[in-house]
């Protein structure tokens, strides 16, 4: 199996930093995978001087050329969803805001043909966005989130080397660019949408490929393959995650390096959260932090605070 990662970055931003920790943990418990990056030429070009550690864990490097005036994040958006066009192997793409925490090798199942986990691990009725995914589906022209009860997280992608399985990735694309005309350049929508008209390719995977912490996570953390952290909003300005610190990627930044004590973490990505945190599960709360005006300008409020 071959795992893929799309990388679009500026200097600017910390997505760099989130692709080289996610690279070096996959490299940590899998040192002879084949590890794939694709890139738009504009990033590649900015990845020099203290951006560059990441050549010594990937297999190969591969320049995608995007239309020019796509935005940065469009353009991830555009290679992520044609990666059918670039790899002729099986593969499982791996988003960069992810710790890969053991060896993920695995032959799934001949009648999985394309793999994801639930988005948020719960199906879309009981979804705290499912009326924010059904107005985006409509603006999109988009139908899936009111027809289907299923809503797949793009963040870890298996698709096998198979044409109905790159005939859905295929779909994704030309969908993709149709939501895009229409206002909607987020990748989640078209995939969703793609999988509904395929006849539902996905096959859902288990939670631990794609344990999202932030939310409902915490069943699939003991066993959880892949930690996804960014995987939704999170309801604090510093994560309860270490290894999604500020302080963390500020340090990448600054050294081009990954110091010996986030190494350490990395080897123990599923102890690796701050000693103060607490676990919300009450509907109350949760509906609370999902739903209240309120509570979300006082956390604006802190947030912007400078005391």
């Amino acid at each position: 199996m071959t795992y893929v990662y799309v990388l679009s970055s500026s200097g600017d931003d910390s997505y760099y930093e989130q692709f080289f920790l996610s690279v070096t943990s996959l490299r940590l418990f899998n040192p002879d995978a084949v590890i794939i990056t694709l890139v738009d030429s504009k990033t590649k070009q900015n990845l020099t001087g203290k951006r560059t550690g990441y050549e010594k864990l990937v297999s190969e490097i591969k320049v995608i050329a995007v239309p020019d005036d796509f935005s940065q994040k469009e353009a991830s958006r555009w290679i992520k969803t044609s990666i059918h066009h670039y790899i002729t192997d099986e593969f499982l793409f791996i988003d960069c805001d992810t710790i890969i925490t053991q060896n993920l090798a695995c032959d799934f199942p001949k009648d999985i043909l394309a793999g994801a986990v639930l988005d948020t691990h719960v199906t879309l009725e009981h979804h705290h966005l499912r009326a924010h995914f059904q107005k985006e589906d409509a603006g999109a022209g988009f139908s899936s989130s009111l027809k289907s009860n299923i809503r797949y997280n793009g963040g870890l992608v298996f698709c096998r080397n198979d044409s109905q399985s790159r005939d859905f990735y295929e779909k994704w694309h030309l969908l993709w660019i149709e939501g895009r005309k229409r206002g909607c350049s987020q990748d989640m929508p078209s995939l969703n949408q793609a999988n509904y008209e395929t006849g539902n390719v996905i096959t859902e995977l288990n939670g631990e490929w794609n344990c999202q912490i932030s939310h409902n996570g915490l069943p699939f953390l003991a066993n959880a393959k892949i930690i996804h952290y960014y995987a939704t909003s999170l309801n604090s300005a510093e994560p309860a995650y270490k290894l999604a610190s500020t302080a963390i990627l500020s340090s990448i930044k600054e050294t081009g390096e990954i110091l010996p004590e986030t190494m350490i973490l990395l080897e123990s990505p599923k102890a690796a959260f701050e000693p103060f945190s607490r676990i919300i599960a009450d509907k109350p709360s949760i509906y609370a932090l999902d739903k209240s005006l309120l509570f979300k300008f006082i956390r604006f409020l802190k947030r912007h605070s400078r005391s």
